[in-house]
């Protein structure tokens, strides 16, 4: 019969009643896929007795049974006492070192004190790894063992202990073993909550997420993301890939105390990595960034563990291959140190290499003489002499909690050390001495000269050795190069799989059942190609076009503070300007402060002088001029006042490189400037970083403007074509500009990726023009004093004559402001359509939603009468706007 069949048993099967056995309560039936297992009215009722010799519970008790009696043979097997008492000899000689040689050459299986007496000598030789894998692999075999098992359980959790790991198995101790364990482990993690190198050392500080994936600097794209810690505590990171160099290694790091993993995306830093080249993968701690809970000496150790055992997952998640064949390093400044050296001892095949950047070597050592200690290694010398190896007692002296200089003895690979001879705040002693400390024969020890404890990274010699090491740590093939083979788990149970989505090879699943299950999820995503997503990128130029009118001295001082910021910028290709001076003294100083100007730069400077007063679009006609055949190049619109970052250029080339690759897009968006919190004015950069400090001055999301987008050059030439001339000359033309940016069907606006904190432009002022010109508003004043005169008149006759007006119908003031407002709305809406030929009908209707909108927010809606005016006064504005923006009109 099938394993899964669902045929029923026949009823009087198995219920021969047992001698000693209590009688089943109201007995069910049989089911077969358990093979014995009986549903009765409680479903808490002990397991029926009778079973098959092919059930799966009577095969798990089968094999155990095997297993304790597999470890009792051994144990009782002349050859393993033999290497027992070989060892107990040398041991009462204190000749551990032959001790330990004697138990490496073991071949043969290994017995469960076997692994126990191994894993003590190795943990007294410093392996810490290969003693806890011994103690664990001890209690995973031989845990039944009654000799063993209890040994086992209690080596493996005071190994976690010492190293400053989360004990994982305490049910196999000794009854009498585990509360003491638990008062240890209570008094160790009190000890390292009070400790005084945890009292002020952390300095967490709270960052905001990336929004999507971006580009801090050319050819590093920044990442992030969150793994869980355990205790539902999700801790984050920041991942930055090297597109300079896809295969280099990975430095997993960890940071000092008063940083966070978001400092890393500042473009001097991610400059500095691309070029060593590596990628980046630096991790938070508790209370940092966007990670959850409070930092603490108990826990920022233990936290780092579940991170190394997500990294293949991880990789994967975020387009990295798995193993990995650039390798790994693992990397620690200050207080990170300490978790890089903890990480290097549990995982000592993960990682290629270590650095150790001004590290803390000095650790918070816990209560190592504690009385729960004490308590607990007397019940472990009793549990020893139950199982005739009394004499390895002496060895407890070694099981205490590990410091950072402990464990330095247990690594043995490539190790490199930077310390500044000018730190103050951790003594360069410390890596000495953390140097001298590791058997390693492939160390090195770099002291930077005149470097504190906090601008280390200033100095050049710093750099040239992590880059002179992340070549040698590349190019060694005797080094590991994948780290551990990656156990795969089931997309939808997360349980060990067994296979994978034969079409993309990426998604894993235990059972086919689960694949079947998992496939309408997946069938979005899954493709033919394992080739990692690669962001696509073409040539871009950065164009600056300058538009001025130059009224008097102070609009000149303004016109010349703003070239200089943006003539500084490293990738700004040239620089056009369109000016027009009132005066022909003002325009002789104009051009010779242009001539001066253009002497002095290495970029392209060209400017046109305007005759006559234009209006921004005119100006900005007349410079768009000198593009032709800029076929690569992105326009910028600058108006004098405005002071540009530094940094503008650098941060924009990513994004505007990205738009260059992708002809859907039409524009980058860039709104984040820097105004005046009230009134004021910066005239520098030096300034404008000073205000921020101060708080005088605050960085905000300004709404899309003409000056808040880098348009396509080919873009803008096709937008300067189609806009007809009494349209350029309109004030409202830059609404028109920014809504055929922002909202051509099929096309798109991208975002610049700034980093957090960084801003782009310095304006002191709004620098939108005048809403509506002085005739229209002279002309909403006549409208306006027409409406209150007439009212009484028009309005009159209403169901209730004594009630009194609303004040828009009895002051002319409001009722030209409501005028204006509804002058405004119908002008945006026709400039739109500038050029182009409507029907009087869609004019009427356009009009009418304006003036019916504005109706109603008035609460003039329920006056008897208004409705004729305004659609008299909406047909007239309409019709006076067309005639203005060269919109023709045709009658169907």
């Amino acid at each position: 019969m099938a394993e899964d069949s669902l045929a029923i048993l026949p009823r009087n099967m198995g219920q021969q009643a047992v001698a000693g056995q209590k009688k089943k309560a109201a007995p069910r039936k049989f089911i077969p896929a358990q093979k014995g297992a009986l549903i009765t009215d409680n479903p808490l009722e002990e397991e029926c007795p009778y079973t098959f010799s092919d059930s799966p519970a009577y095969l798990r008790q089968k094999k155990a049974e095997d297993e304790a009696k597999r470890a009792v043979e051994l144990e009782g097997k002349e050859e393993t006492r033999g290497f027992l008492r070989s060892v107990e000899e040398l041991a009462h000689k204190q000749r551990w070192d032959e001790a330990f040689q004697v138990l490496e050459k073991r071949t043969a299986v290994p017995s469960g004190l076997f692994l126990v007496t191994r894993a003590l000598l190795r943990w007294k030789f410093c392996h810490y790894s290969s003693a806890l894998h011994d103690a664990e692999e001890a209690l995973k075999n031989y845990g039944s063992s009654t000799k063993a098992g209890p040994l086992a359980a209690a080596l493996a959790s005071f190994a976690r202990l010492c190293l400053g790991s989360e004990v994982q198995d305490k049910g196999s101790c000794s009854k009498d073993l585990r509360p003491l364990l638990d008062a240890w482990e209570q008094a160790e993690h009190a000890a390292l909550t009070r400790h005084a190198l945890g009292q002020g050392l952390f300095k967490p500080r709270k960052e905001e997420r990336l929004q999507e994936p971006g580009c801090p600097v050319d050819g590093m794209q920044a990442e992030d993301g969150t793994y869980s810690a355990g205790g539902g505590i999700r801790l984050g990171y920041v991942l930055l890939k090297n597109q300079k160099d896809l295969n280099a290694p990975v430095v997993l790091h960890f940071h000092g105390s008063g940083e966070t993993a978001a400092d890393y995306l500042r473009p001097q830093l991610a400059e500095k990595y691309r070029d060593l080249p590596v990628h980046l993968f630096v991790a938070d701690y508790r209370g940092y960034g966007w990670s959850g809970g409070e930092p603490s000496l108990a826990t920022f150790l233990k936290d780092a563990e579940p991170l190394a055992e997500k990294l293949p997952e991880l990789f994967v998640q975020h387009g990295l291959s798995w193993p990995y064949p650039g390798g790994l390093i693992l990397s620690g400044r200050s207080i990170g140190a300490q978790v890089a050296v903890h990480l290097a001892v549990l995982f000592p095949t993960l990682f290629r290499a270590l650095v150790l950047d001004s590290a803390v070597a000095t650790s918070a050592t816990g209560d190592r003489l504690g009385e729960a200690r004490l308590a607990v290694l007397n019940q472990w010398h009793k549990e020893l002499e139950n199982a005739n190896l009394e004499v390895l007692q002496p060895l407890d002296a070694d099981l205490w909690r590990l410091g950072t200089l402990d464990k330095m003895r247990a690594f043995n690979g490539q190790l490199l050390l930077l310390h500044g001879l000018a730190d103050d705040l951790v003594p360069y002693e410390g890596s000495e001495s953390l140097h001298a400390a590791t058997p390693s024969k492939q160390k090195e020890l770099v002291l930077v000269k005149d470097a504190s404890h906090n601008n280390i990274g200033h100095h050049a010699e710093y750099w040239h050795a992590l880059r002179r090491f992340a070549l040698k740590v590349q190019l060694d093939s005797t080094l590991p190069s994948v780290g551990p083979a990656l156990e795969h788990l089931c997309a939808v149970c997360a349980q060990k799989a067994a296979s994978k989505c034969g079409r993309c090879q990426k998604v894993w699943y235990c059972s086919r059942s689960h694949q079947a299950e998992h496939w309408k999820t997946h069938k979005a995503s899954c493709s033919g190609t394992v080739e990692p997503k690669v962001v696509k990128e073409a040539d871009a130029s950065l164009v600056t076009l300058v538009l001025a009118e130059i009224s008097s001295s102070k609009s000149l001082t303004n016109l010349t503070r703003t070239l200089a910021t943006v003539l500084t910028q490293e990738h700004v290709a040239g620089v056009y300007i369109s000016w027009h001076a009132d005066t022909a003294d003002l325009a002789r100083e104009v051009e010779a402060q242009l001539a001066q100007t253009r002497g002095k730069s290495s970029k392209t400077v060209m400017w046109l002088e305007s005759r006559v007063k234009k209006s921004d679009f005119e100006h900005l006609k007349a410079a768009a001029a000198l593009l032709a055949g800029a076929s690569q190049a992105w326009v910028s619109v600058v108006r004098p006042g405005q002071i540009w970052n530094p940094r503008f250029s650098s941060l924009v080339m990513p994004t505007l490189r990205r738009a260059s690759a992708d002809s859907r897009v039409t524009a980058v968006r860039c709104t984040r400037c820097v105004r005046p919190v009230e009134d004021g004015i910066c005239s520098t950069q030096e300034e404008v970083e000073k205000a921020l400090v101060a708080g005088t001055c605050k960085i905000s999301e300004a709404p899309e403007e003409v000056d808040s987008l880098l348009v396509h050059a080919k873009t803008l030439q096709v937008f300067l074509d189609t806009t007809p001339l009494p349209a350029l000359q309109h004030p409202f033309c830059a609404y028109r500009y920014v809504q055929k940016m922002c909202n051509a069907f099929g096309k798109k606006v991208m975002d610049a990726a700034l980093p957090e904190g960084e801003w782009m432009r310095f304006e002191s002022k709004a620098l939108a023009m005048e809403a509506e010109e002085q005739e229209e508003s002279g002309d909403n004043l006549l409208r306006g004093q027409e409406l209150v005169k007439n009212s009484s008149q028009r309005f009159g006759d209403t169901s209730e004559p004594t009630e009194e007006l609303p004040s828009r119908l009895s002051d002319a003031d409001e009722a030209a402001e409501m005028i204006g407002g509804i002058r405004t709305s119908i002008t945006r809406r026709l400039i739109l359509r500038a050029g182009e030929t409507l029907e009087a009908k869609e004019l009427r209707e356009l009009s009418m939603d304006v003036v019916t909108d504005a109706v109603e927010a008035a609460g003039l809606d329920q006056v008897i009468g208004i409705q004729s005016w305004a659609r008299q006064t909406a047909l007239e504005l309409a019709q006076a706007a067309a005639d203005k923006l060269d919109v023709k009109l045709r009658e169907k």
